[in-house]
């Protein structure tokens, strides 16, 4: 596999992301009618457990890794592609483990040996930036995304030994589980596509003003924004004054670097394709929302809505894993031309984000019926027809990069 370009690991991971919304369709469906052969907890486990590491995961490994690659010009051979292989291997076994026992000692060994590669290859990464790469912004991104990253495991493992001593504690549960999805989401994954568009911005000689104090701003307030999380567990007031800064911050550090970025966007524009441009204006818009909501959260009546309603937080999970951090990482690739754009690829994205766009809709209209502000009929249906949009876009997407061939690009 040594002799395998981008191109081939991209296509592992979206075709990775074809079984992702495969699943998502087969959970709907369960919701929406009836499939008693299959467990929907253990299903979910295995849905988000083969998302985080088979699709962003491996995207992120690739990407970054080919990237470090081209920066060093060959001079320094980085080996990566064997934990690309394992990665994959065994985000598959992972999964088969989860829809069949659940959490259980073959799913919690193979998701540890799933973390273990992803720690390997992170402590590869850093080794190879110190050894190798011209200082950059971009690697403190990165650095500071492998130290969210493996933060992140201390949920896992703490969540582990909740269940493997049968201890019945929701609040515990709870805040270990949104411990992990803070750290992975707004840290190892929103920090590593900032770093990789920092290196964008560096290769096309962009540099963006207080860059650095941005930097420090974001690193700054990501830890303590976990306490947004876990606002129900009658914090103290102290507490709660240093959350509603770290809202704050955050909300702010994000708005003034994309003011920042507005500002040369002609420039960027310029360096890359329309459609890279498409997507990522899209990136911006659902990032916006993201950090508006986190910063309306920091009202204790919104933030018990928020997490109280299942509906709503799936809206926001999604919300960040596939309007900000898929489609940006999808855009990256499109301009590092490790995925070739063609009419199919155009006509799959569309799929794909009509499908994200009505599936935010349509949840956030099931979050309002349980306060009685509307009720939408057939909303679970909807969303399995939403989900088979999605898997189709999907799989479009992976077979225009498999028949590209048979296409005329645009």
């Amino acid at each position: 596999m040594k002799g395998k370009g981008a191109n081939f690991w991209l296509q592992i991971a979206l075709f990775n992301l074809v079984v992702v919304a495969m699943l998502g369709v087969i959970l709907r469906y369960k919701i929406a009618f009836s499939f008693p052969q299959i467990h929907q907890k253990h299903l979910l486990h295995g849905h988000s457990h083969f998302a985080f590491s088979a699709w962003v995961g491996q995207m992120i490994m690739t990407l970054l890794a080919y990237n470090l690659k081209d920066r060093n010009q060959g001079k320094s051979p980085f080996e990566f592609t064997s934990l690309l292989a394992w990665n994959t291997i065994t985000a598959f076994m992972m999964l088969f483990a989860f829809v069949y026992q659940g959490y259980g000692p073959i799913s919690i060994f193979f998701s540890t040996l799933s973390t273990a590669i992803n720690f390997l290859f992170c402590f590869r990464v850093w080794l190879y930036m110190r050894r190798n790469s011209a200082s950059s912004l971009g690697d403190y991104y990165i650095k500071a995304s492998i130290i969210f990253n493996v933060l992140s495991s201390l949920g896992t493992i703490f969540l582990a030994y909740l269940m493997s001593n049968k201890i019945n504690h929701p609040e515990k549960y709870l805040a270990s589980v949104y411990y992990y999805l803070h750290f992975q989401y707004n840290g190892y994954f929103i920090f590593s596509c900032l770093g990789l568009f920092t290196y964008l911005l560096d290769q096309i000689g962009i540099q963006i003003t207080h860059s650095k104090r941005i930097f420090w701003l974001f690193l700054g307030s990501l830890a303590p924004a976990y306490l947004l999380s876990i606002m129900w567990a009658k914090l103290p007031l102290f507490v709660y004054v240093i959350l509603v800064l770290a809202a704050v911050i955050q909300f702010l550090a994000w708005f003034y670097w994309l003011y920042q970025v507005t500002k040369v966007r002609s420039q960027i524009k310029q360096g890359i394709p329309a459609m890279v441009s498409f997507l990522w204006i899209l990136v911006a818009l659902a990032a916006s929302l993201k950090f508006s909501l986190q910063l309306l959260s920091i009202i204790p009546s919104l933030s018990e809505y928020a997490f109280g309603f299942r509906p709503v937080v799936i809206a926001y999970l999604h919300l960040v894993l596939l309007g900000v951090v898929s489609l940006f990482l999808l855009g990256f690739a499109l301009w590092k031309e490790y995925i070739h754009f063609n009419g199919m690829l155009k006509l799959a994205l569309g799929l794909f984000i009509g499908g994200i766009f009505f599936n935010e809709f349509i949840l956030m209209l099931q979050g309002m019926s349980f306060l009685n502000l509307v009720q939408i009929p057939f909303s679970n249906e909807i969303l399995f027809g939403i989900a088979i949009m999605m898997f189709l876009g999907a799989l479009g997407i992976f077979l225009s990069q498999r028949m590209k061939h048979y296409f005329i690009n645009n």
